[in-house]
C-alpha cells in the first residue's frame, strides 16, 4: 500500500493568505489535508482539499475508484467542484462516500451538483470494500454533532493505516470507535502533540495520538505560523516524542 499526503496544514493552509513562508517561519509550503492511497487493485482519495489535485498531478495518478469524506468542512471537501468535472468527464470513478451529515450540508450548499455522484452513507464501524482494500469508519470528536466527523482505518491483507487528519480525541464507545489501535502507519493531527492547549476541551491525561500506538506516527494538519514555531523546532520537538512531522506529497510505503 502506498500512501501519499496531498496535504499537511491547516484550514488556510501554509502560507496563509496574503504571507509568506518566511512570514509563517515555515520550511515548504502545506496544502489542506488530503490522502491519496494506492494498493494493488485500488486507487482511494481521503477528502478531496482545495489543492488535491496537485499532489494527485505529482503522484501521476490518472483515475480513482472511489473517494472517502471525513467531514464537510472547506479544507477537507474545497475541491469536490473539481472532482465532480473529472467524474463527469468519466476520468475517475463517481463513487462518492460520506456521512448522512456531510450529505445534508453537501446538498445544502453545492445543490448544483445534484446528481455528480454515486452516494453513499456512511455508518461507523461497518466496512466497505473497493478492489482490495478495506475502510472502516471511525467516529472521532471535531465539532459534533453538526458534523458527524470521521477518521478511517483502510487495510489490505499485510498493512492497515489510520487516517486522523483533523480530530481532538477518540470516541472508543461509540461504534467502531475502537478501530484506530495498532496500524502500521498512522496519519494524524499533530494539535494535542505540538499544541495541546488549544484543545480547550481535551481532559489532562488524554493523549489521543499515544492511545493509537501506531508502528509508525506521521503528524499533519499544522501551521507554524499559528504556532509562533518554526518548521525545523516542531519536527525536532516532534522528533523527540517518537513521532514524524509530514510534508506534502510525501509517500509512504506500507
Amino acid at each position: 500500500m502506498r500512501c501519499t499526503l496531498l496535504g499537511t496544514g491547516d484550514v488556510t493552509g501554509v502560507p496563509a493568505p496574503f504571507r509568506d513562508l518566511d512570514d509563517a517561519g515555515a520550511a515548504a509550503r502545506r496544502r489542506r489535508p488530503g490522502l491519496l492511497v494506492e494498493t494493488d487493485a485500488a486507487t482511494l482519495l481521503f477528502d478531496v482539499p482545495p489543492d488535491f489535485h496537485e499532489g494527485v498531478r505529482d503522484r501521476g495518478v490518472r483515475s480513482l475508484d472511489a473517494t472517502f469524506v471525513t467531514h464537510w468542512h472547506h479544507d477537507h471537501v474545497g475541491g469536490i467542484d473539481d472532482l465532480s468535472l473529472a467524474a463527469r468527464a468519466d476520468v475517475v470513478a463517481d463513487e462518492l462516500y460520506r456521512t448522512p451529515t456531510a450529505a445534508e450540508h453537501f446538498h445544502r450548499e453545492k445543490p448544483y451538483l445534484d446528481g455528480r455522484f454515486d452516494e453513499h452513507d456512511l455508518a461507523h464501524g461497518d466496512p466497505v470494500t473497493v478492489g482490495d482494500a478495506t475502510v472502516t469508519p471511525i467516529p472521532v470528536r471535531h465539532d459534533r454533532p453538526a458534523f458527524d466527523t470521521l477518521a478511517f482505518r483502510i487495510e489490505t491483507d499485510d498493512a492497515a493505516v489510520v487516517y486522523a487528519p483533523d480530530f481532538r480525541t477518540w470516541c472508543p464507545d461509540m461504534p467502531g470507535g475502537d478501530r484506530y489501535r495498532d496500524a502500521d502507519l498512522a496519519i494524524l493531527e499533530a494539535t494535542s502533540v505540538v499544541a495541546p492547549h488549544l484543545l480547550d476541551d481535551l481532559a489532562p491525561h488524554e493523549d489521543p495520538v499515544a492511545d493509537a500506538a501506531a508502528h509508525r506516527t506521521v503528524l499533519v494538519h499544522l501551521n507554524e505560523g499559528l504556532l509562533a514555531r518554526n518548521t525545523a523546532t516542531i519536527a525536532a520537538d516532534v522528533a523527540d516524542q517518537g513521532y514524524e512531522l509530514g510534508t506534502d506529497f510525501e509517500t509512504f510505503e506500507v
